[in-house]
């Protein structure tokens, strides 16, 4: 292995960058989900989706977690004669829209600030680089002088 290898495998972001931003997707995701689920919840409601169904059953007990920091903040209005419509859950929809916004600015922050680092890092090596190959010009001019010294030396003396 030579010694460019090794410097470059140098290179690399920080641990908590990198959790930091593994965190910031997963909660993108959650966010998302919940996203899905309460448009899929407005949806089933508003056509008025039968209860007793598994699916229909599962997005209402799965959305209903995403919807409670929201619910009876506005009441939801009647369309036609079975189904309504959740202004409840539309309103949370565009809050998480907006958490979404915030996760997906934190998530290029953190890639910023990753790709900062190493951006630092391969200067600082490029410039340890620069400072190797100056010293070993120096030291191949200062052993090319020597050389230089002795031959003069000896052909002075052999006169």
């Amino acid at each position: 292995m030579d010694d460019k290898s090794v410097k470059f495998e140098k290179i690399s972001a920080p641990g908590y960058l990198r959790v930091s931003k593994i965190i910031a997707y997963i909660m993108y995701v959650w966010v998302f989900v919940g996203i899905i689920l309460l448009a899929l919840r407005i949806f089933l409601l508003a056509f008025s989706a039968n209860v007793t169904t598994p699916f229909v059953e599962f997005v209402y007990r799965t959305s209903a977690d995403y919807l409670a920091p929201f619910r009876n903040i506005f009441p939801p209005r009647s369309i036609g004669e079975t189904g309504y419509f959740d202004v409840a859950a539309l309103f949370a929809i565009i809050m998480y829209l907006l958490l979404a916004w915030g996760f997906n600015s934190l998530i290029n922050y953190i890639q910023y600030k990753i790709d900062k680092n190493i951006l630092e890092q391969k200067k600082e090596i490029q410039k340890e680089a620069e400072l190797e190959k100056q010293r070993q010009l120096e030291i191949n001019n200062s052993a090319k002088k020597q050389s230089e010294n002795k031959m003069k030396t000896l052909i002075i003396s052999s006169k």
